[in-house]
């Protein structure tokens, strides 16, 4: 619930334009807080980045920056077939990829099993409830336009964009999933359970923030924007930025802790539950800006029964034991 609101201050930054918040985002939710976070809960946090094996934390980071470029593909989506279809479609991917790959690498014996079935059956729902969200976005946008846009090549493409969005994007997962020599390492050193998972943040968030800060900064020098920066009465500017990047890596803290008491299967049964709450999340809060007001029944019906299934799905990982 924290991260679906990080956007909603960008509503209040007319001043700057989207790269001058998006930057001090960045550098704050993807490198100042993680490593701020890390420092204060982990023990001798440098040590352990320097017995851990160099090729796994280059791996990492790597990780970190394919989840990085899904922003700036998101970005090209959002441009082509609107924010209410492109987020659903990259958060669906993102769930699926980010629960089967380590489900599947990690976990390969639990296949075949009641807690396999109940997993693939709770995934089965996410898909099938951001699919009915997809379906009830595309249609508001296209009332809201006045015009369809389904078939165009810019369509298409968008769409594309947005799929290999969120398989990009399901990359952070991933990398939490394969972390099990840093986070002993972490636990060696000292680290209590519930805080471990921050000696991740540093190296993995590091690797996204590369692409995002390259990409504002192309955009700044483009748009001549860095001005803004220096300009009379941006305080609020400057403080809503800050609050995104709380409100981002305060998702991502928060989901770290839950994943240290799921057991074995953290990561796992975790991202799927955490992307469906941010979708149940950020439709509540386009329902409460008033952002489904002119929009006829059909669309919100579809809204809420896209809701309801992802309201199943996170039941259904609730049930799924270790």
């Amino acid at each position: 619930m924290v991260n679906a609101g990080f956007t909603l201050p960008l509503k209040r930054m007319r001043p700057w334009a989207w790269e001058n918040a998006w930057l001090v985002w960045a550098l704050t939710a993807l490198v100042l807080f993680p490593l701020l976070a890390a420092i204060l809960t982990i023990p001798g946090l440098f040590s352990i980045y320097m017995q851990m094996d160099k090729a796994s934390l280059f791996k990492m980071c790597l990780y970190g920056m394919w989840w990085g470029m899904a922003q700036a593909l998101l970005g090209l989506a959002v441009e082509s077939i609107g924010v209410a279809l492109g987020f659903p479609v990259v958060l669906g991917v993102s769930a699926a990829m980010g629960t089967l790959i380590p489900f599947v690498r990690l976990h390969s014996a639990l296949l075949l099993t009641q807690t396999g079935a109940r997993l693939l059956s709770g995934l089965a729902l996410v898909v099938l409830g951001v699919g009915f969200c997809a379906a009830a976005g595309q249609g508001r946008e296209n009332e809201l336009a006045k015009k369809p846009n389904r078939g165009t090549g810019s369509f298409k493409i968008g769409l594309a964009f947005a799929l290999l969005s969120g398989l990009l994007a399901s990359m952070m997962n991933v990398g939490i999933s394969f972390a099990g020599p840093l986070l002993k390492l972490a636990s060696e050193h000292g680290a209590k359970p519930i805080w471990c998972a921050n000696v991740i943040w540093p190296p993995l968030l590091a690797g996204g923030a590369i692409p995002n800060i390259l990409y504002c900064l192309h955009l700044l020098r483009k748009n001549h924007g860095g001005k803004h920066y220096c300009a009379d009465s941006v305080w609020l500017c400057w403080l809503l930025s800050v609050l995104m990047g709380v409100l981002w890596f305060g998702g991502h803290l928060l989901y770290g802790m839950g994943t240290s008491l799921l057991g074995m299967l953290g990561p796992v049964v975790g991202w799927p539950a955490y992307m469906s709450i941010l979708v149940i999340s950020a439709s509540g809060y386009g329902f409460l800006s008033g952002e489904w007001r002119q929009v006829s029944a059909r669309p919100i019906r579809l809204q809420l029964a896209g809701i309801s299934i992802l309201c199943a799905a996170v039941f259904m990982f609730s049930q799924t034991r270790s």
